[in-house]
């Protein structure tokens, strides 16, 4: 039996597991490969991952819009700094309100801003459950459905160019929406399509349950995604997926207290730093070697299947159709 990553001790041993047994197949992107000239988007570049992701594309001379809801101005000012790169921007949002979303995307069109690469990477794991602006509960808005919101908008408004949702085809290289998902996805229980959005109560013990279910959620909106932005076998914007691995970030901030003294150190100690971990996500964005694919799942640098639920077009589909419905209706099931 698979061990779930369903409490902060199991999670912690699934991801040492994980990262011991995981061999590197693919070839990071040189340190000297440019990106001049790539215009990406990416959420949750405040810290951790997304703030070390940031470093390395502003270092290769991409330009960055970083919506964030902390680290305003001083992330953006560090980044600059440090890279010389003067392409770097950041944009108020909160994730847990989906009003903030569209404003966010509101000013994206107004702007007439184009992408060339929109990454999903935000998350929280709260210690207890909390709802969001709209009433749902955090990590399903947060870190899926705010996203969902995101990519929908982007895609709609042209913002990410797109044949499918707003006809105007990017020309040369294709667009690239990357999504960082989570190997727990795997061991998450079945999807409840019925019940989606429906608020879920946990505490410090069983809340992974609850995070593995929005990763799931997650793997399984990119696979779709994958599917719906194929024009006759043609690919019009990729669309890929990934875990990290097993990464020293400040996610779990909220562990239980009698956990910290335990987890802090194994974290430090064998779990990567987001420097390390930031390459599956710079090989997704700008790797030459991955155009025209789309619908990868890497695992750190390994490239993998995702679940058989997150691959299945059935699943897929009444996830798209049940997430827009959600969206519409802006509240969750009593």
């Amino acid at each position: 039996m698979p061990l779930k990553a369903d409490n902060p001790l199991s999670a912690t041993l699934l991801g040492l597991l994980n990262r011991l047994r995981r061999e590197k197949t693919i070839e990071p992107v040189a340190p000297t490969t440019r990106c001049d000239g790539l215009r990406c988007l990416i959420t949750g570049a405040s810290s951790g991952l997304g703030k070390a992701l940031a470093f390395d594309l502003a270092r290769r001379g991409a330009a960055l819009t970083l919506p964030c809801r902390s680290g305003i101005p001083e992330v953006g000012d560090a980044i600059r700094e440090r890279t010389a790169n003067r392409a770097v921007r950041q944009l108020p949002v909160d994730l847990a309100d989906l009003d903030a979303v569209d404003a966010l995307c509101d000013d994206l069109a107004a702007q007439a801003a184009r992408f060339d690469v929109v990454i999903c990477n935000a998350a929280v794991m709260p210690r207890r459950s909390r709802r969001t602006t709209q009433g749902f509960e955090l990590m399903f808005g947060v870190n899926y459905l705010a996203h969902a919101r995101l990519v929908q908008r982007v895609l709609d408004d042209g913002v990410i160019p797109n044949r499918r949702f707003a006809d105007n085809a990017a020309r040369g290289r294709r667009p690239r929406i990357v999504i960082v998902t989570s190997e727990v996805h795997r061991t998450a229980a079945p999807l409840n399509l019925e019940h989606l959005g429906r608020y879920v109560a946990y505490g410090a013990l069983d809340g992974l349950a609850q995070y593995g279910h929005s990763k799931l959620l997650l793997a399984t909106f990119a696979q779709q995604l994958s599917r719906l932005l194929q024009t006759d076998g043609r690919v019009d914007v990729a669309v890929h997926a990934l875990c990290p691995g097993a990464v020293n970030t400040n996610l779990a901030r909220e562990a239980p207290a009698w956990l910290a003294p335990v987890l802090r150190p194994v974290m430090r100690l064998a779990f990567a730093p987001p420097e390390r971990a930031a390459e599956p996500l710079v090989y997704l964005a700008a790797a030459t070697a991955i155009e025209g694919e789309t619908g990868l799942y890497l695992h750190g640098l390994t490239p993998k299947p995702a679940a058989d639920t997150a691959c299945d077009p059935t699943v897929g589909d009444g996830l798209w159709r049940r997430t827009a419905e959600l969206l519409e209706r802006r509240a969750p099931d009593a």
